[in-house]
């Protein structure tokens, strides 16, 4: 939401008919009613806590920035009320701003199999830092890890790289806290070196640690009329639940500028299937003006989202820092609306165990109807805000929608600017319900209250009834397998095949089956198009891809064949075991298999 002035400066608003809005609650028409459900979770590999390898065994190579000038700290001065995100971090070219060291070509040193390069990049001053790198293709995929300066012990990751396909946009490092960020990147000796350059930074003047509250200019002190989800009194455990369902955003623009939003994840009709689909507002994306983003564009952004789960206060007025959890492998863009503002997403990484995925109602809200918000504003802990649906009004362009936005007060708490995208929620029969996500608002005082308690002014929320015609398609989707088989798959009892299988959070899977020819040279088999036949059987067809050598001076997609020679089916007994069938030009086998515990 936005920091309007207290006319609502920027845009018209418009009443629809009083006859109209009295008769909003004879709008009903029948849509689903769906109720959250708590996050399982699922199985993972073990993960190195730290990077591959220590300073003193391999230091690593240093990419100093110059200290940022007097004009780039002030981006948050000079931010237009009218956005209504908020932004605590801005774009430095390396190119431009180097003082030590260049981002154009890395050292790799061989440590055992493995070619590892390694980069110390450093903003000064910077609370925390995002890293922009340019990808080449490569025949294999590489691993990269992080470490923040302020606790290198601690990585984020690995995360599989690049591959045959590459990556054309610039790709966002996980943030970590501390001005300078270490970045280890392992790819197989035996292939060539990967093409990696470090093109940008995004410079972040807040930090988890602080609450995303310690800023160049202050930002992010939330007002103290905010209510930490801890201090509300006797609260029911549906009220609980879905606070875990909302989760703080940061994406960052390809030019480096970095935002904060809120979002909310949703269940679908399915429950069992966990699809981590998240509803927040199109604004936390968009461009700040015209010419709007294109689907590639808003899917560039979304490639850059990190999510932050379980950001509440442990206590009543806490400050401490809490156990966090964070994800860091962006999301899938499925759908936005720039006239209605609201952005529908699937996280590329599943929920953590503990989280929730909300209910919701696809029918219109009555007016008058009680409503709950739980928020980031700036980007602090979770707070809690309590109101009521007043009426359903027009907005003006770009958020012109004509059938409106839900106009909300408060009686308890406020929101303010980091709260965008919020869920509007309704309580009935034991259950909150998302019924919108949080658009515009006025600015809000805590010493403002009317007469009715209530504080001087309003929020408008999107319709979630009206944005339902779009995102039911997922929402209403087939059902989907019991867990996540995403990881190398093996017989440790006949080491040297394997198979690489990649879920997406959609179901669709991917696999790569690197096995022997009957004259024993290498074969890779590509398994694509496939669907679940249960929620534990999964089939598809097997090819034979080829196509010009990566040593040709020009790509020609012609010559690219993908040949079919037969099909697999893969049966799971359980999270960690299974066997799969096949039948490959015309032999057919079975085998058993097993993740590949590292």
């Amino acid at each position: 939401m936005t920091r309007f002035a207290a006319v609502l400066q920027g845009f018209t608003r418009f009443l629809f008919a009083l006859g109209i809005a009295a008769t909003a609650t004879a709008w009903a028409q029948n849509l689903p009613i769906v109720s959250g459900e708590p996050v399982v979770g699922t199985p993972k590999a073990a993960q190195t806590p730290g990077l591959l390898t220590s300073e003193e065994e391999m230091p690593a190579r240093r990419l100093r920035l110059a200290v940022p000038s007097r004009a780039e700290l002030s981006f948050a001065d000079k931010a237009d009320a009218a956005v209504k995100r908020v932004k605590i971090g801005f774009g430095r070219e390396v190119a431009e701003h180097a003082v030590e060291g260049t981002g154009d070509k890395l050292a790799w040193s061989s440590v055992g199999e493995w070619r590892i390069a390694k980069l110390r990049v450093q903003s000064p001053g910077a609370a925390s830092l995002r890293v922009g790198l340019r990808i080449g293709a490569t025949r294999q995929p590489w691993v990269l890890r992080v470490a923040g300066s302020d606790d290198e012990s601690k990585s984020l990751g690995p995360l599989r790289m690049a591959g045959p396909l590459g990556q054309a946009e610039t790709y966002w490092t996980p943030l970590t806290e501390g001005d300078a960020q270490v970045i280890e990147i392992a790819s197989p000796a035996s292939q060539p070196e990967p093409f990696v350059q470090v093109a940008t930074v995004s410079h972040v003047v807040a930090s988890p640690s602080t609450q995303f509250r310690k800023t160049a200019s202050d930002i992010g002190r939330s007002e103290t009329c905010n209510i930490d989800v801890a201090c509300v009194s006797n609260p029911p455990q549906a009220l609980l639940n879905v606070a875990n369902a909302v989760v703080h955003m940061l994406a960052t623009k390809p030019s480096g500028g970095s935002f904060l939003c809120t979002g909310t994840l949703l269940i679908d009709l399915h429950p069992g299937d966990q699809i981590p689909y998240l509803l927040s507002a199109n604004h936390c994306f968009e461009a700040e003006s015209a010419p709007y983003h294109t689907r590639q564009q808003m899917q560039q952004v979304a490639s850059s989202l990190n999510t932050f789960f379980f950001f509440s206060a442990a206590t009543c007025n806490s400050l401490a820092t809490p156990p966090f959890v964070q994800r860091f492998n962006g999301a899938t863009y499925l759908h936005h609306s720039l006239s209605q503002d609201v952005l529908f997403l699937r996280l590329n990484e599943w929920a953590p165990a503990g989280a929730y995925l909300a209910g919701w109602d696809a029918n219109p809200v009555p007016i008058g109807t009680p409503i709950t918000v739980l928020h980031h504003p700036y980007g602090d802990l979770k707070k809690f805000t309590s109101g009521t649906v007043r009426a359903l009004e027009t907005l003006s362009s770009p958020q012109d929608a004509p059938t409106g936005y839900w106009r909300a007060e408060y009686n308890q708490g406020i929101t303010e600017p980091g709260s965008s995208g919020s869920a509007l929620l309704s309580f009935s029969a034991g259950e909150y319900y998302v019924r919108g996500n949080l658009s515009y608002g006025n600015i809000f005082f805590c010493s403002a209250r009317q007469s009715n308690g209530y504080y001087v002014g309003s929020d408008w929320y999107s319709r979630f009834d009206v944005a339902y015609a779009d995102v039911r398609q997922w929402l209403e989707a087939t059902a989907l397998p019991d867990f996540d088989v995403t990881d190398l798959w093996w017989d440790p009892t006949q080491s040297g095949w394997g198979m690489n299988l990649t879920q997406h959070p959609s179901g669709n899977v991917f696999g790569v089956w690197y096995t022997y020819a009957a004259d024993s040279g290498p074969l890779w088999l590509v398994m694509t198009g496939g669907s679940w036949v249960t929620s534990r059987t999964f089939t598809g067809a097997l090819y034979r891809t080829s196509g010009p050598g990566y040593n040709q001076p020009t790509f020609d997609p012609a010559r690219v064949k993908l040949n079919p020679v037969g099909s697999i089916t893969f049966n799971f007994t359980d999270a960690s075991n299974g066997s799969f069938t096949w039948v490959v030009d015309g032999v057919q086998g079975t085998k058993s298999f097993t993740r590949q515990g590292f």
